[in-house]
C-alpha cells in the first residue's frame, strides 16, 4: 500500500495536449491533500509552468504535442541547472523512443492509457528517490557535526536505508560513499568492496541471491561510522570506535527485514571479530561468526592495508598486504577462506588496480 502521506507538499506537472490524459492524471491523484497537480498542453506551456512555480517536484511528459515536443522540452529541462534535477516520466510505449529520451536524461516511462496504480507507484518511487537524496545532504551535514550521534541522524540514516531498499539498492552505494568520503577514503571504496566481497563470495560458492546481496551489504558494512563523533574515528583502538558496529547493528535491527537487511545486520555487527575471538563487539570465534561476516573481515582488511583511511593511514602494496593476511591465518581469519583468497590473489589485485 503506497502511502503519499509520508511526503510534504508535492507538485506534479502533467506536460499532454489530451484532455482526457489530464483529467484522468487529476482523477488518480485527487484522494491525497498534499499532491498538487498542474498541466500544460505543449512543451512551451510546460516551461512557462516552471517559470511560474518553482517547487514542482515531477514532470510527466508527452512526446506528441504541438508547438514544442516533448523530445524538445526534454533537452531543455535536462541541459538547464535549475532544471535538471527534476524527475521526468515520459509517456510512451515505443522501444526506439525510450532508448531515444533515456539517452536525454529521462528518468521513467509509462505507457498510455495510463494504469492509475502504475502511475502511482512510479511518481511514488521517484519521490522516495528525491526524498532519499534530502536525507543524503542531512546525514551528510551531521556527520560533520555533534549531531552523528543524535537520534535525528539516526532516524534519516533509517529512512534513508528503508527507502533505497524498496525503490533503488543502488542507492545504498550513495550513502556508503558518505561513510567512506567521512574516513577520507577515495570515491570507488564502495564499489571496490563490494567487489572484493562478490569474488570472494563466489570463491565460496554461493547462490546468485547471496552474492547479489554481499555486494549491496559492503555499501553498509561500516555505516555506524556515521554516527561515530567525527574526531573519534581517527583511532580504531578508542572505545568510541570499537561501538560503531553495535550502532551500525541498532540503524538495521527494526528496518523491514528483507534478505539483504537480514545479510547486512551479520556483516555489520561481526565484520570486526577474529576467528581465534580476540575481535569485537562479542568476541565471536570461528564458525560462530557468520560466512558473511568472514568475507567482509578479509576484504575489509585487504582494503585497510592498500588503501587511505582516516584511522590507517600507512598504505602497503598488494604484495605486502597479501603477506600480512597470510600471517593472520586461523588467528585473525578462517583458513579456508585465506587459502581461495590467496590461490586467487590476482583476480583482487586485479579489481584493486582496476577501482583505485
Amino acid at each position: 500500500m503506497l502511502s503519499f502521506t509520508e511526503f510534504n507538499e508535492v507538485t506534479l506537472l502533467s506536460v499532454d495536449d489530451n484532455e482526457f490524459n489530464q483529467e484522468l492524471v487529476l482523477a488518480v491523484f485527487e484522494e491525497y491533500r498534499n499532491i498538487k497537480i498542474l498541466s500544460a498542453n505543449d512543451g512551451l506551456e510546460g516551461l512557462e509552468q516552471l517559470e511560474k512555480n518553482a517547487s514542482i517536484d515531477i514532470i510527466l511528459l508527452d512526446l506528441l504535442m504541438p508547438n514544442m515536443d516533448g523530445i524538445s522540452m526534454l533537452k531543455e529541462l535536462k541541459s538547464s541547472s535549475e532544471y535538471r534535477h527534476i524527475p521526468v516520466i515520459i509517456v510512451t510505449s515505443k522501444d526506439e523512443e525510450k532508448r531515444a529520451t533515456y539517452q536525454l536524461g529521462a528518468n521513467d516511462f509509462i505507457s498510455k492509457p495510463y494504469s492509475p496504480e502504475e502511475l502511482k507507484l512510479r511518481v511514488f518511487n521517484h519521490l522516495q528517490i528525491l526524498q532519499f537524496s534530502e536525507l543524503i545532504y542531512e546525514i551528510n551535514d551531521d556527520s560533520h557535526s555533534d549531531k552523528a550521534s543524535s537520534k535525528s541522524n539516526l532516524l534519516q540514516i533509517k529512512r534513508a536505508i528503508s527507502i533505497a531498499i524498496r525503490s533503488q539498492k543502488k542507492l545504498l552505494e550513495k550513502l556508503g560513499n558518505i561513510i567512506h568520503e567521512n574516513n577520507h577514503r577515495d570515491k570507488q571504496a564502495s564499489h571496490r568492496m563490494g567487489e572484493y566481497a562478490r569474488l570472494l563470495s563466489k570463491l565460496c560458492g554461493l547462490n546468485s541471491k547471496e552474492i547479489d546481496n554481499i555486494y549491496y551489504s559492503m555499501f553498509i558494512y561500516d555505516i555506524g561510522l556515521l554516527r561515530v563523533q567525527a574526531d573519534k574515528r581517527k583511532d580504531s583502538n578508542s572505545k568510541e570506535f570499537k561501538e560503531y558496529p553495535n550502532l551500525g547493528y541498532s540503524i538495521l535491527e527494526d528496518i523491514e527485514e528483507t534478505s539483504l537487511i537480514k545479510m547486512g545486520k551479520s556483516i555489520v555487527l561481526s565484520h570486526r571479530e577474529n576467528w581465534d575471538g580476540r575481535g569485537y563487539p562479542k568476541g565471536l570465534k570461528g564458525d560462530d561468526i557468520s560466512l558473511y561476516a568472514q568475507i567482509a573481515s578479509i576484504v575489509d582488511f585487504y582494503d585497510e592495508l592498500t588503501s587511505f583511511r582516516i584511522y590507517s593511514p600507512d598504505v602497503i602494496s598488494s604484495l605486502e598486504a597479501l603477506d600480512i593476511i597470510t600471517r593472520e591465518k586461523s588467528i585473525r581469519f578462517n583458513p579456508k577462506l585465506i587459502e581461495l583468497f590467496t590461490e586467487n590473489f590476482e583476480q583482487f589485485r586485479a579489481i584493486k588496480d582496476r577501482l583505485s
